[in-house]
């Protein structure tokens, strides 16, 4: 149980980074859109590892990525249409930048906050759930 909560919360501030570092995903209500958009990730990149399970034996990085690529681009578009407390619209990814690295503003429309939100959320979300299995293989 312990563990499931530690993947909520750690799928929760996943969605707070990345909506801070897209403009153009809002998120309505303040802190409360947080929660209610947070919290419904959270639980929902939850049972993306029992469904690959279902569906392949062995879990593997790349399995879970794609599956987590898809499962997020589907939340994404869900919770636009569905959930009150986000908005998608035309924005870009905030850049990094101080002396040692550089990375530009990047212009997205709504569809490529979307799937580059849906990108990065995989990525460490598959990192996350690798780092779990490599732990408990130790």
């Amino acid at each position: 149980m312990k563990r499931k909560i530690f993947s909520i919360v750690l799928n929760f501030m996943l969605f707070w980074i990345i909506t801070d570092i897209f403009t153009g995903i809002d998120i309505n209500e303040g802190i409360l859109g947080y929660i209610v958009c947070g919290g419904l990730f959270g639980i929902i990149m939850l049972v993306v590892v029992p469904i690959i399970r279902f569906f392949t034996l062995p879990v593997k990085f790349i399995t879970i990525l794609l599956i987590s690529l898809m499962l997020s681009v589907i939340i994404f578009f869900f919770m636009n249409v569905g959930v009150p407390y986000i908005d998608f619209k035309d924005g870009g990814l905030t850049g990094l930048s101080n002396t040692y690295f550089e990375f530009p503003q990047v212009e997205l429309n709504m569809i490529g906050n979307v799937l580059v939100g849906s990108v990065v959320s995989a990525v460490f979300s598959s990192l996350l759930k690798w780092l779990e299995n490599e732990s408990r293989s130790e």
